[in-house]
């Protein structure tokens, strides 16, 4: 750390020189994140990283509406969800609580988060954290329980809003469908989810592959998506306990055969012979095209 405490000449020089440097190093951290978000110049941006033996991520992050970008570094689908912890819950405590059974432990908060995200791919969102104590989990297959969470804090110092970009789309989250404002088009779109209830639900978004079927998704989804994928996932938005928690979510699509889906767990259904049931199973799903 530079020394401070100078003569007045000697200071004012060095004073000017330092502002020329940190000048240099803003300008330098602005073009980076540019280059890193598409345009998007915030110097706060909460990147988390996945790979398959957990997540990672900063310990600390300001309160406030966060830029996120969630990147799958692992060979298998991860998804990143923000959970805020209750006073004296540790994340070992959390983590015990699901292995017990329990998909959302007493007191502890979904955040929303990055939804499902295959290998190589990134989620890039916006959502709001208040101040306290989080872990992000990933809730794929039986990662909740054998992954390792990552722990970080939310703090009041340095709180602001990472403005969100313009909305192209209003996605709503309704029980049972997805409501689309207008129709999504080829290019990248932000989508502002928003969630109208009255229960929770997330939106998870995926491409089909060649010869694959909505069907295929479906039944790969059924066994908690063992075995392989019938398409790539693209990192959508998971639930928040509160409603009125929005999100923004900010996608590059191409030309091809896109559907959302909501994998939040209902009642037990014995019907289905599995014991499990989604969303999905109420027919919370929106299957769409992106044209040439």
């Amino acid at each position: 750390m530079i020394n401070r405490r100078f003569g007045a000449v000697i200071g004012i020089g060095f004073m000017l020189t330092l502002g020329a440097l940190e000048a240099s190093a803003q300008g330098s951290r602005v073009a980076a994140a540019k280059k890193q978000t598409g345009g998007d110049t915030s110097l706060t941006t909460f990147r988390i990283v996945a790979n398959d033996r957990g997540l990672e991520g900063p310990t600390s992050v300001p309160a406030g509406l966060r830029h996120i970008l969630f990147e799958n570094h692992g060979k298998e689908i991860h998804e990143g969800m923000f959970v805020k912890l209750p006073a004296g819950m540790r994340p070992e405590d959390y983590v015990a609580a699901v292995k017990a059974g329990s998909s959302f432990p007493q007191g502890a908060l979904d955040y929303s988060g990055a939804g499902l995200t295959s290998p190589g791919e990134t989620a890039e969102l916006w959502t709001r954290l208040d101040p306290g104590e989080y872990i992000v989990i990933c809730w794929n297959a039986h990662h909740a329980t054998t992954r390792r969470v990552h722990p970080f804090t939310v703090t009041t110092a340095g709180a602001h809003d990472d403005p969100p970009p313009a909305v192209d789309v209003v996605l709503k989250l309704v029980d049972f469908r997805f409501e689309l404002s207008t129709p999504l088009r080829k290019g990248t779109q932000v989508i502002r989810v928003d969630t109208t209830g009255p229960s929770m639900h997330e939106a998870d978004l995926y491409r089909l592959l060649d010869g694959k079927s909505l069907a295929d998704l479906i039944e790969w989804r059924k066994h908690d998506g063992v075995g392989v994928a019938p398409v790539i996932a693209f990192g959508g938005v998971l639930d928040s306990h509160d409603l009125s928690h929005q999100v923004w979510l900010r996608k590059n699509f191409t030309p091809g055969r896109y559907v959302l889906g909501c994998g939040m767990p209902m009642s037990i259904d014995a019907k289905s012979g599995t014991g499990y049931a989604t969303h999905t199973d109420a027919g919370m799903m929106l299957a769409f095209e992106i044209a040439q």
